[in-house]
């Protein structure tokens, strides 16, 4: 609101716009993360799905559930770390306007251990980016990813308009020759192709999702095959936020399949230890074929100019489907 005249207050204050409302205030969206955090934690403790739904959704909530019923077969001081109660500080909120008909906001902020009840050490320097988003008559946050090590300094700043509310980029709407929605087929490329024409800038991110392709047939001998395919993600969402230098940030999920199948019948597959509590019925047998499905959330930048990067890309094994060879079944 623009401040009154002492000549005219009367018709400047009828022939001012009305400021941009806000999604949901800050001390609502505040809120929203004490709640957000206590219900994960008490997920996490108990080990428990439907808890966690109360807290999460869309990709996120399948992942984190997938991890539960993963826990039999991983090593028990991993799990204890990754499960380890925490708290986000240092939040920094950004609510776009209600008339942008958005259904989310995005939250900066840092990951902390909780101490006896109160925020402890920082878990790292890390910055983390996390979208809510509204789920009925709440809130469920859908999307978590960092900017870490050296790329910290690459974490951007975000658009805000002159009330002070997020600037949202058009998911399907091009900056130079890249459009946000674009994001999760150049990440799911990586796997399937190796990303050898990828318009993805160099970062570690890329490189690790590269690995994974040049890698996938490392151990496996003349005894099978293994490749990768693009497949349909869990939830399918982007968000993406303008930045003050012209391009956006982009948070988004996908979702690709592992096949391994076995070249001939005297050759099989053998479960690891973190695959087996996925598969219900002879998950020691020798098997013919896995597919190994895996559900990812990933985060980039688009600059001004459009070249995307993708710097955190995180991936969960969510199902296996496991066929037994006929040398078991004789």
């Amino acid at each position: 609101m623009t401040a009154c005249s002492t000549t005219d207050s009367a018709t400047e204050h009828s022939d001012a716009a009305p400021a941009e409302r806000p999604l949901l205030t800050k001390a609502e969206a505040n809120k929203t993360v004490d709640t957000y955090q206590k219900a994960n934690n008490q997920a996490n403790t108990r080990r428990s799905p439907a808890l966690m739904a109360r807290a999460e959704g869309g990709a996120v909530l399948a992942m984190d559930q997938a991890y539960f019923t993963q826990i039999p077969g991983l090593d028990k001081s991993d799990v204890a770390d990754n499960l380890a109660p925490f708290v986000y500080v240092n939040r920094t909120f950004y609510i776009p306007p209600a008339s942008s008909k958005a259904d989310w906001f995005l939250v900066r902020a840092r990951s902390a251990h909780l101490t006896h009840g109160k925020p402890g050490k920082l878990w790292s320097k890390d910055i983390r980016f996390l979208v809510f988003k509204r789920s009925g008559n709440g809130w469920r946050m859908v999307v978590a990813r960092d900017f870490f090590g050296a790329d910290v300094a690459k974490a951007p700043h975000i658009a805000l308009d002159r009330a002070g509310l997020l600037k949202i980029a058009a998911p399907d709407t091009k900056i130079g020759e890249t459009a946000p929605s674009q994001l999760p087929d150049l990440v799911t490329d990586l796997w399937v192709t190796g990303g050898s024409r990828t318009p993805l800038a160099d970062t570690a991110a890329l490189r690790t999702g590269r690995s994974w392709h040049a890698q996938r047939n490392e151990n496996m001998g003349d005894h099978a095959w293994v490749d990768f395919k693009k497949t349909t993600p869990y939830a399918g969402d982007v968000f993406a936020a303008k930045t003050t230098d012209g391009g956006a940030l982009v948070l988004s999920d996908s979702a690709v399949d592992e096949t391994f199948l076995a070249k001939d019948l005297q050759s099989y597959i053998k479960l690891g230890d973190s695959d087996k509590p996925f598969v219900k019925h002879t998950p020691d047998a020798r098997m013919g074929k896995v597919v190994r499905s895996y559900a990812q959330t990933e985060m980039g930048l688009i600059s001004a100019g459009g070249r995307p990067s993708v710097y955190s890309i995180g991936t969960q094994l969510t199902k296996v489907d496991a066929t037994p060879t006929a040398v078991t079944n004789a």
